[in-house]
């Protein structure tokens, strides 16, 4: 006899519960509480057999078969949502407004709008970009994506795309040991600052006086400057993927570091429900599934 199929609103649970790394943070998108969050998730883990979360003081982390099993869910989930979603299509004229970093625009975002013009004809999703996150109280904007720690006073925030730091050049540029950076310039982003510090303190790499240091206003011009052959730049990880793929840069080292910040998506807890904003955040979610799977 096949084993039997566990429970969708502890599969559900457990889903929210690993993107999010946090049992109160699901409880908020699922819209139940705390403990029936981490109720489900127990009874989950019992059928199973096996755990799924290392529970921390302040904090949770999928053990090696909660990584497993999350990867394995993960794409029958997103055809479960894009299943309901077709169902229920967004009312038509629907219109929104994506507020997004130019450089998130420009690498990530622009790239995949023919799809979800495809999969979502009747909503007019409009992009606007700004350097930072916009306040919650204008009216002109619906959503958002922003690079942060998750907290923005009005905004309901949710992880996106987690960044990983390292560093890229142009291949001629041949870099083979850490310590050649010595004889080149830092190319950087103006916020946030001090990646490069850290990434050095990662590779074991002493504090030095760069050639020179150069500040870009966002990731793409900072990755252009790099394939340009201006210096090394620190990378964050999923935008940086089409200059490796076409061999503009290149990783030269394997060391890197996962920050604090990331990339988060931003709504209004009265829109959760709203099927525009509800349509919009599972496609983002799922693309950034995917994007980080590949």
């Amino acid at each position: 006899m096949a084993a039997r199929l566990p429970p969708l609103g502890a599969i559900e649970a457990f889903a929210a519960a690993a993107r999010t790394q946090s049992f109160t943070t699901a409880a908020r998108e699922l819209n139940l509480t705390t403990s029936a969050i981490s109720r489900r998730v127990a009874a989950l883990e019992a059928a199973l057999g096996v755990r799924l979360f290392h529970r921390l003081n302040r904090a949770l982390r999928l053990t090696a078969a909660g990584e497993r099993y999350l990867a394995a869910i993960a794409p029958a989930i997103d055809a479960l949502r894009a299943a309901g979603a077709s169902l229920q299509p967004a009312a038509p004229g629907a219109r929104l407004t994506l507020c997004v970093l130019p450089s998130f625009a420009a690498l990530w975002l622009l790239p995949r709008l023919a799809a979800f013009a495809a999969a979502h004809p009747t909503i007019d999703l409009r992009i606007a970009t700004a350097q930072r996150a916009p306040e919650a109280g204008r009216g002109d904007i619906d959503m958002a994506v922003a690079i942060g720690t998750g907290d923005w006073p009005g905004w309901s925030a949710e992880r996106l795309l987690p960044m990983r730091c390292r560093p890229v050049c142009a291949p001629r540029l041949r870099l083979k040991a850490p310590q050649d950076l010595r004889q080149h310039a830092l190319l950087g982003v103006s916020q946030p600052r001090g990646f490069w510090r850290r990434w050095c303190a990662e590779a074991g790499l002493p504090p030095f006086r760069p050639v020179r240091t150069l500040r870009f206003d966002g990731l793409h011009l900072l990755y252009e400057a790099a394939a340009g052959g201006l210096g090394v730049a620190l990378a964050f990880d999923d935008l940086v993927q089409p200059y490796l793929d076409d061999g503009r840069l290149v990783e030269p080292f394997d060391t890197s570091f996962v920050p604090h910040e990331s990339w988060w998506l931003l709504h209004r807890a009265r829109d959760a429900r709203s099927r525009g904003v509800t349509a919009v955040r599972r496609w983002l979610k799922a693309q950034a599934h995917m994007s980080s799977r590949a």
